[in-house]
């Protein structure tokens, strides 16, 4: 359909007067040599006042000016005689146009849009929503029985809702491969300790969406596996199940399909890695704490090619310090690619929530020779640079799918 300029800007004017102007996008400059090649058109309520946002992209670079309707309209208006492509979209309406030489030509469609959150100030959208009571994170003192998370407990909830979009993604991940063979998900929670996470999980996957799953959390401490027990039932939460012991003795399960370890100081890391492998985990999923390993046994080897070569970095205790931590964690990835696992090393949270706030992910893959050779010279030579032996080496190497003897 053929049309006018006067035709495209009444169009506008009719979806901001009927207030179902969504956004719109104008490309395709007249001028091939100008600077501004894209433009983005959208409604946005600043201080409670309704303004139209004009977003340029010029040079990789974004600028935008927020205008009064009569402004945006005029401003709209110019930009018709500089470029080629309009899209306009409105609730249940959409416009594209292309401009040629003499005429636009419009091509309209139908669309399920509706009108969204227009304010700068809108709150992140979480998994587990505030203003929604919860009633496990009511029982836990993390909100209150009207849905309002309290202030203190705030960093918690965010690293709650944090740690679902994690598992989100990991169940995703896996369902994608295939990996998920049984309609039940079996996890198991290393190290759960008062189990904001474990009960976030269970909540998150069970009642929200809607995946039958079995929980287990294990914990060291007694008082808190009787804690969380006692509420589990509480709350009607049929299997999940706390039980008190170590990792390396965990014996409930024959095979799991994800595991996670939230904190496991030191080498109890290693060890949950090591179980999860025993069980036959599908992903492993780490954040690690206290990785004092590599700190003491570097320490002992002043003659390893790291303090031939990183004198700067070996003299200085904090800095040496950060850089072991670094290279447990490094090593760890690497272990685990070595064992069949595509990895991915993430800011779980925050740094000024937490120090210890890196994620390692393990999701199982069939590796190809090529990449096992690569991952395993990278190994080989990052053990030879640091100068020691990590446990992590002898847990996990029945598991290795390339060996140091082949």
């Amino acid at each position: 359909m053929k049309v006018e300029k006067i035709y495209i800007e009444n169009l506008l004017k009719n979806l901001l007067e009927k207030n179902i102007f969504i956004k719109g996008s104008i490309s395709n400059p007249v001028d091939k040599k100008g600077e501004i090649k894209k433009i983005k058109l959208k409604p946005v309520i600043i201080k409670n006042e309704l303004l139209f946002q004009i977003e340029y992209f010029e040079n990789n670079k974004a600028y935008h000016k927020n205008l009064k309707l009569i402004d945006f309209i005029i401003e709209f208006s110019k930009l018709l005689e500089s470029f080629k492509q309009i899209l306009l979209t409105g609730v249940g309406i959409e416009y594209q146009i292309l401009k040629n030489s003499k005429h636009f030509v419009l091509k309209t469609s139908k669309n399920e849009k509706v009108i969204e959150e227009l304010s700068h100030n809108n709150k992140k959208k979480y998994l587990l929503q505030e203003g929604i009571p919860h009633t496990f994170l009511v029982k836990l003192g993390i909100m209150n029985e009207s849905g309002e998370v309290f202030k203190t407990s705030f960093n918690k909830f965010r690293q709650i809702n944090k740690y679902l979009e994690f598992i989100d993604d990991t169940i995703r991940e896996l369902q994608l491969k295939k990996l998920l063979k049984d309609k039940k998900i079996k996890i198991v929670d290393f190290g759960c300790g008062k189990s904001y996470l474990t009960f976030a999980l269970y909540h998150y996957l069970k009642f929200i969406k809607k995946i039958e799953v079995d929980v287990i959390g294990l914990d060291l401490k007694k008082d808190v596996i009787t804690k969380c027990n006692t509420l589990a039932k509480e709350l009607n939460y049929e299997n999940l199940n706390f039980y008190i012991g170590n990792i390396k003795d965990f014996d409930k399960l024959k095979e799991v399909d994800i595991i996670f370890s939230l904190h496991a100081c030191n080498i109890a890391t290693d060890y949950a890695i090591l179980k999860g492998l025993e069980l036959q985990a599908k992903a492993i999923l780490a954040v690690p704490c206290c990785q004092n390993e590599f700190n003491e046994k570097m320490s002992k080897n002043k003659n390893s090619l790291f303090f031939k070569n990183e004198i700067t970095l070996g003299k200085h205790g904090i800095l040496f310090e950060k850089f072991t931590t670094l290279a447990t964690d490094a090593f760890r990835a690497n272990a685990l690619e070595l064992c069949g696992f595509k990895t991915k090393v993430m800011e779980f949270i925050d740094l000024e929530h937490t120090p210890k706030n890196v994620l390692i992910r393990g999701i199982k893959e069939k590796p190809s020779e090529e990449h096992l050779n690569k991952i395993y010279s990278e190994y080989v030579n990052f053990k030879s640079y640091l100068g020691i032996k990590p446990i992590l080496d002898e847990l996990l190497f029945p598991y290795y799918l390339k060996k140091e003897n082949d």
